[in-house]
């Protein structure tokens, strides 16, 4: 038995064994890749054919993600591969599916999170955080739940979990650095030179911060896809009543998610965790001596840190009053064309990469020295970019997105529709109100929920109030895959988060809100 030591193109990624008896152990991916789609071909036999195909190449792909087969590059491009094959749609209109205005709001916050990192904004507001939670990861979690609550319901959810998530990374940095947590688990990669598993404490602390996010969505008169399923009602369910449903379905799931991440990853009643947190404990000496050398270090702000604060002040803003949905906004004075996030977000991005980092724009307006002369770098530079950017994650959203527009164009949802509204009898408004959440809570298991109310609600809405008030309002229920909502992908991608840890996480606290979000519809729609 040999093994290869540093991993050059050409050699054999994993270990060569002669035992038979571990094949299971090196070559179980490869055999469920093929294994998978032999097992569920039955499927084609299925009537209406193009919506049983569909669901056939949902599944694999599914399956594929979460059992982590294959690398999520690939993964996301299964749609765009088979789905023209198979006859549910042209190539030309999935491909476009693939890169939707959300995609650029994800592509303008993750450039605007490597700024943060680029400028070391990120570290300094890191420092601050840590003066008011010490080396507490409790106390942590709760900071960070409470200021993604705050900044997702008066901006963007998407913009304040990438800006939290950057916060958490430093800190957690932090903390490693200090000896009080360890960052990176012990864990074989699945990839060879891939960036390494965080341990469980670090989970939860990330993922945090895009439950927080989702979470404050629901309660946001300003955050999609609240503005889009109100306006798809037309006055029977307006904004106001909207948020009453789901004010206690989300202050209930605020608590859940906090005892429950607490619960799995930070060792709240003992296990593992919490013997490895305890054998830290020992370094909680050093830690305030340690933090002390690193503010010492960081010195005094610079004109790099502070530009990307104001940039970021400034992308917030435009992000806020675009189209706050309960006033005008800068997007509403024109109705004949609509600006999407994507504006903003990539309008100021281009910003990050115009503007020189080491002086106020031109040293001739502000008759100030450049810290270095020269030629100016730009706050941050495509090689971080291209670096630090989650492209396999960003793929699969986009593999998200065309879920939703294939669900409809293979009729799955209009044929769904027909059912509920076929559906009569006695019981079968408690049927179709049922059905109505379970379904809204699979469908952002594939797909976004502003994907799906754009593109998919419309058609169920035939099915009757009865069935799409429930599935609307389960819609906000998104917290089972990266690929269920934007924030999800960031921190998936940043965090290197695999997607059964999202299915682990998200189940209970999917549960609880699927149970309460379906109560608060009852009393409402039934009063």
């Amino acid at each position: 038995m040999a093994a290869t030591q540093d991993y050059k193109p050409g050699d054999i990624p994993l270990e060569e064994q002669d035992d038979r008896r571990l094949f299971c152990k090196y070559h179980y991916k490869g055999v469920l890749i093929v294994v998978i789609p032999i097992l569920l071909g039955p499927m084609f036999l299925g009537h209406p054919i193009m919506i049983y195909r569909f669901m056939y190449i949902s599944l694999c792909l599914l399956l594929y993600y979460i059992l982590n087969l294959m690398a999520r590059g690939a993964v996301a491009f299964i749609y765009i591969t088979f789905i023209p094959v198979l006859g549910i749609a042209g190539s030309k209109h999935v491909s476009i599916s693939y890169y939707t205005d959300l995609i650029f709001l994800v592509y303008g916050s993750v450039m605007l999170g490597i700024m943060m990192d680029s400028s070391r904004l990120s570290e300094r507001l890191a420092m601050r955080v840590i003066a008011f939670v010490g080396s507490s990861l409790k106390l942590l979690q709760i900071f960070l739940a409470i200021s993604v609550i705050i900044m997702t319901a008066l901006i963007n959810p998407t913009i304040a979990a990438a800006i939290w998530m950057k916060v958490a990374q430093a800190v957690i940095t932090e903390y490693d650095n200090a000896g009080v947590v360890k960052m990176n688990s012990e864990e074989k990669r699945y990839e060879v030179g891939s960036k390494p598993y965080p341990t469980r404490p670090v989970i939860g602390i990330y993922i945090t911060c895009c439950y927080s996010a989702t979470l404050a969505g629901c309660l946001s008169p300003f955050v999609n896809p609240n503005g889009v399923i109100s306006s798809s009602f037309e006055g029977d369910l307006p904004i106001g009543k909207l948020l009453m449903i789901m004010a206690g379905p989300a202050i209930l799931g605020i608590v859940v998610m906090i005892f429950w991440i607490q619960v799995l990853f930070l060792g709240l009643f003992g296990g593992s965790v919490k013997r490895d947190l305890a054998e830290l404990d020992g370094n909680q000496n050093n830690f305030k001596a340690t933090i002390a050398e690193r503010k010492l270090a960081l010195g005094p702000w610079t004109i790099y840190p502070i530009l990307a604060l104001i940039l970021i002040i400034i992308a917030c803003f435009l992000a806020a009053t675009r189209k706050p949905i309960i006033y005008m906004g800068w997007d509403d004075l024109d109705n004949s064309i609509e600006s999407g996030l994507s504006v903003p977000s990539i309008g100021m991005a281009i910003l990050f990469f115009a503007i020189p980092a080491n002086y106020y724009f031109c040293k001739y307006y502000v008759c100030r020295q450049p810290v270095k002369e020269g030629t100016a770098n730009s706050l941050v530079s495509w090689k971080a970019v291209n670096n630090n950017t989650p492209w396999g994650e960003i793929f699969m959203l986009g593999a998200g997105f065309a879920a939703a527009f294939c669900s409809q164009a293979s009729g799955l949802n209009a044929y769904v529709a027909d059912s509920m509204k076929e559906h009569t009898g006695e019981g079968s408004g408690t049927f179709k109100f049922i059905s109505g959440a379970l379904y809204g809570t699979l469908l952002t298991m594939l797909s976004p929920a502003t994907a799906v109310c754009r593109l998919s609600l419309p058609t169920l809405m035939k099915g009757g109030s009865t069935f799409s008030l429930p599935l609307a309002t389960a819609l906000h229920n998104q917290f089972l895959l990266p690929i269920s909502t934007p924030s999800n992908t960031i921190i998936a991608g940043w965090g290197n988060i695999r997607p059964f840890q999202f299915m682990l996480a998200g189940s209970v606290i999917a549960i609880f809100m699927l149970i309460a979000i379906a109560g608060m519809t009852a009393i409402i729609s039934f009063s």
